[in-house]
């Protein structure tokens, strides 16, 4: 497996729990305003044996483990990973775009949550993330396995101010909502950082909370939404 860094202890990545945190390296998407952008690349980091990383992720005063990237799903030896994470006992959370579910699946057994970024609404997805084809049918076969296993999901989408407009994301409410999705959906706001490329984020700025709030007056009954600015 490729592996960008391991972050010993990480109190952000999980709610309420401490996690060190792994960051493969490689994305089948190439979304503009991609925090971790250097990490797209499929020939980023380094060839990591399973044991190695295993071994320089314990050891650390957490209550669990967060694999994240990049795109954790390209790389067929993911459930390895995660099997060997859950044989510690302690959580074991999943970052992942969604668009490989059959590795999402053979993760699952070994899954407590999965945070699964939705980029947009299903017909401006390939848009988004810049692929040749819409991937939005493979994500969607990653959510409906998650809500039909024991794992937890949490979904999430970044507002970017200048590209996520308020209907994207009453539409992605919408989907959520006919699936069958009950819980909270967590939408982040764009912040350029350093792992932002300039050249694509031109036209993006970081949006104000007040922007996305009407849409809290507007929620199915058992979706909520909480808006995490940072």
């Amino acid at each position: 497996m490729r592996v960008a860094s391991i972050i010993d202890v990480s109190l952000v990545d999980v709610p309420g729990i401490p996690v060190t945190t792994i960051f493969t390296a490689g994305c089948n998407f190439d979304c503009p305003y991609c925090q971790n952008s250097g990490l797209i690349p499929l020939d980023s980091g380094l060839l990591v044996d399973i044991d190695e990383i295993v071994k320089r992720a314990s050891g650390h005063l957490v209550d669990g483990f967060c694999v994240t990237g990049g795109e954790p799903t390209i790389h067929k030896d993911l459930p390895d990973l995660l099997r060997e994470l859950k044989k510690t006992g302690l959580h074991v959370n999943l970052n992942t775009n969604g668009s490989v579910p059959e590795v999402v699946d053979a993760s699952l057994p070994y899954l407590d949550s999965v945070w699964l970024d939705i980029k947009t609404t299903p017909q401006n997805y390939h848009k988004v993330a810049r692929t040749k084809h819409n991937p939005w049918i493979r994500v969607m076969q990653s959510i409906t396995l998650i809500l039909d296993s024991n794992v937890r999901l949490w979904p999430r989408t970044t507002y970017v101010g200048g590209l996520t407009t308020l209907d994207d994301i009453r539409g992605i409410v919408q989907v959520l909502h006919e699936i069958g999705y009950k819980g909270e959906y967590v939408v982040q706001n764009y912040v350029q950082s350093v792992g932002v490329r300039d050249r694509d984020t031109t036209w993006f700025y970081s949006p104000q909370k007040e922007e996305v709030k009407p849409i809290l007056k507007e929620l199915p009954k058992k979706i909520s939404i909480r808006l995490e600015w940072r």
